[in-house]
């Protein structure tokens, strides 16, 4: 006789293809987003392709993104316009509604085939899978047998400036480094057991002696079942309510942060209703950047997926979650206990989040929170999997994005300076989405992830015992890596917070442009001039610093870059000092001018904010001109999918433009008009037209050679005309 368990997995199977099949005509003959895949770009690039395509940044590897090009009012030629503008674009899906996309670890061909009978495959890469999968199935991956699980966000906020990799020198005075060296001297591998074996146990705080040994998300009190399922008990209420009577007891201020979760059916019927809640403990800063916060995080709850029988079960079974992530919130609470001893300049919140072994749900709702009330977020600190080490080298990675290395150097940093005998891999890798740093990396706010190393050089370690009743507390290591994973933090956490002594100036300096910007020697230049340009840069304190790094970078009408010679200055406090460097423009269009300042971070400053200022600048010519013609395909082949020649130029101005397309006879194929300041007529590069072969858009012309005629005339009526030509094969 099959199985329970068995018969539900069939049954799940027969509503995903009941589903498939009720939907699969609306993916036929929908014309929807597109989903691409193009080549890893710059930011400049993507923030571009977002202004002016409207398209959604919602995946990025060190080697990739996929991004989302919306189609615009209903033409496939907006899709094609869009696509013009990326680099060896492939075109994975046709974005439908009802369907959201996954990143999943799945590296055997087995469980890919687990996988596929639920939802499509669409890109693989790395051992890790892109799923395209209906919404109402999304709770069947909680019970396939992967580990790494992540949906992919709507879009990915892209930072205007992104800080660069190299570590930081921390200014810290001799006694504040004696402060924080006390600080580290509390670590206690042996608290950190104890507090990893109080939150897998789970004692019920209202009948001392009975254990829950699960802190599943949704067993929570305030919980409404629709499908005659018994109510769930309060097992991660329990342990919510552990961790901010731990909270409390360190004298700091605490609350619970609630959201709403809703679980339905595979065919969208609600079979369930939970408030689950995040525990938020804040140690407020007393120094002039109090209103300025870092956060320390990680998620509480558990699950055991992994384990026969969870799908109908988890309201009893036990799910120790011992590494994950017991032992991260072991190391938050250690943390908190020995911070709360010393006033901050910068406030610290440490929190707990629920729902993250359900696509990150707390994180998400928290994430969403920080951007509506407009707290200013200096960075999040996101600890899970810090408990088992098999190889039993003392290895912990510290990852983040791009837009935030300077805090993984921070890590670095500190445990240079404070000799922790850690084997720190510091990595930049912004495809791990997996994770409650993730949701903060989606609205631009620098978060990283610290973790034993093996959950992330090589997963397949510790598939075998997470998310399952393995996790238990013979997987937790040695003391040893629990209390030195506390000193890192403590560390790094002291020295971004700053910690306050007497009357002793804040820890970091902080290096600063003035306010009057970027000036340049010639505001309206043409191309060829020389430009001079200057800016004042000032160090408010609290000591001098020597050896810092100005550059100026100049970004070209296309969106490169170039960055002109660094200096090296030295800085007194609160005395502006004047850099300056020289560039000559090779091309018409606007170019963005900016200056920075401590990009490699040399000196760890208070405050990177300000380190970098812009200034766009015009550079065009009085007379009309046209330039840089250049017509592709060509030869342009006739009957082609997706074929069309692409003309652009360069234009010393403003104009209205006519392009023109003869046969050799001299009779007009194609004429059209681009009015001045509209893509076609603008200052610098114009790439809107196009041309299918076709005459006056209807017929295709026969093979041949065909002249193409521009000619732009400015607004004081004067014109020039200029010529390519173009030849046509089939």
């Amino acid at each position: 006789m099959p199985s329970t368990n068995h018969k539900l997995q069939m049954v799940k199977r027969f509503i995903s293809v009941l589903i498939f099949l009720i939907f699969i005509p609306a993916i036929l003959s929908a014309q929807g987003d597109l989903l691409i895949k193009v080549p890893d770009s710059s930011n400049q690039h993507l923030q571009f392709l977002q202004a002016h395509h409207g398209i959604k940044l919602r995946y990025r590897t060190p080697d990739f993104a996929i991004i989302q090009v919306p189609l615009k009012s209903g033409s496939i030629k907006a899709h094609q316009d869009a696509l013009n503008e990326l680099p060896d674009p492939q075109v994975l899906d046709t974005v439908t509604p009802g369907f959201n996309y996954y990143v999943l670890w799945v590296p055997s061909a087995d469980e890919r085939t687990a996988i596929e009978r639920y939802g499509e495959i669409l890109y693989q890469f790395g051992g890790l899978s892109l799923l395209k999968l209906h919404i109402n199935l999304e709770s069947i991956l909680l019970d396939l047998p992967v580990h790494h699980r992540a949906k992919l966000p709507a879009n990915i906020v892209l930072p205007d400036f992104q800080p660069p990799s190299f570590a930081p020198s921390i200014s810290a005075s001799p006694q504040q480094q004696s402060v924080i060296q006390g600080l580290l001297d509390q670590a206690d591998g042996m608290r950190w057991v104890w507090q990893t074996i109080a939150l897998v146990e789970n004692e019920d705080l209202q009948r001392p002696g009975q254990f829950f040994r699960s802190r599943y998300a949704l067993r929570v009190r305030d919980a409404v079942q629709f499908d005659d399922k018994p109510q769930p008990d309060h097992a991660c209420d329990n342990s919510a309510d552990y961790i901010a009577q731990q909270f409390r007891s360190y004298g700091l201020e605490v609350e619970f942060d609630s959201f709403d979760h809703r679980r339905r059916s595979a065919l969208g019927t609600l079979i369930g209703e939970y408030v689950m809640r995040n525990v938020i403990a804040t140690l407020p800063g007393k120094g002039p950047n109090k209103d300025r916060i870092y956060l320390m995080v990680g998620h509480y709850d558990s699950i055991a997926s992994k384990t026969p029988g969870w799908d109908g079960g988890w309201r009893r079974m036990a799910a120790p979650g011992a590494s994950d992530n017991a032992s991260g919130i072991a190391e938050i609470l250690e943390t908190a206990r020995i911070l709360s001893q010393q006033d901050f300049d910068y406030t610290i919140r440490f929190i707990a989040f629920s729902g993250e072994e359900l696509f990150l749900f707390g994180s998400k709702h928290y994430a969403r929170l920080v951007r509506e009330r407009g707290d200013d977020i200096a960075g999040v600190l996101n600890f899970d999997l810090l408990g088992h080490d098999p190889d039993g080298n003392l290895d912990i990675h510290v990852l983040g994005d791009e837009g935030s290395q300077w805090l993984v150097n921070a890590f670095g940093a500190a445990a240079e300076r404070y000799r922790l005998p850690i084997d720190l891999r510091l990595k930049n890798d912004p495809s791990f989405i997996f994770s409650d740093h993730s949701p903060f990396w989606d609205i631009g706010i620098p978060a990283v992830m610290v973790a034993e190393e093996s959950s992330l050089d090589a997963p397949d370690e510790s598939t075998e015992y997470i998310h399952s009743q393995e996790d238990n507390l013979t997987k937790i290591s040695i003391p040893l890596l629990g209390e030195l994973a506390i000193k890192l933090a403590v560390a790094t956490l002291a020295e971004l917070a700053r910690p306050i002594v007497g009357s002793s100036p804040p820890l970091n300096p902080d290096i600063f442009w003035e306010s009057k910007g970027i000036a340049v020697s010639n505001p309206s230049p043409t191309k060829g001039d020389e430009v001079m340009i200057s800016a004042e840069v000032t160090n408010a304190g609290p000591v001098p610093v020597e050896n810092i790094t100005v550059q100026f970078v100049v970004v070209n009408p296309d969106g490169t870059s170039e960055t002109l010679p660094e200096q090296s200055v030295a800085l007194s406090v609160n005395q502006p000092k004047t850099v300056s460097n020289r560039f000559t423009p090779a091309t018409w269009g606007v170019y963005t001018l900016r200056a920075v300042v401590n990009d490699d971070t040399r000196v760890f400053e208070s405050n990177f904010n300000n380190n970098r200022i812009e200034t766009e600048l015009t550079v065009m010519d009085p007379r009309v001109t046209i330039e840089n013609i250049v017509a592709y395909p060509n030869p342009l082949r006739l009957n082609q999918p997706r074929t069309a020649l692409k003309l652009t130029y360069t234009l010393s101005r403003d104009a209205e433009v006519i392009v023109s397309i003869y046969d050799t006879v001299g009779e007009q194929v194609l004429e059209s008009v681009f009015l001045a300041g509209d893509n076609g007529g603008q200052l610098g590069a114009n790439d809107a037209f196009t041309w299918e072969g076709k005459r006056n858009l209807f017929e295709f012309v026969a093979p041949g050679v065909y002249i193409c005629r521009i000619t732009a005339t400015d607004a004081d009526g004067e014109s020039r005309t200029e010529g390519t030509k173009i030849a046509v094969i089939r």
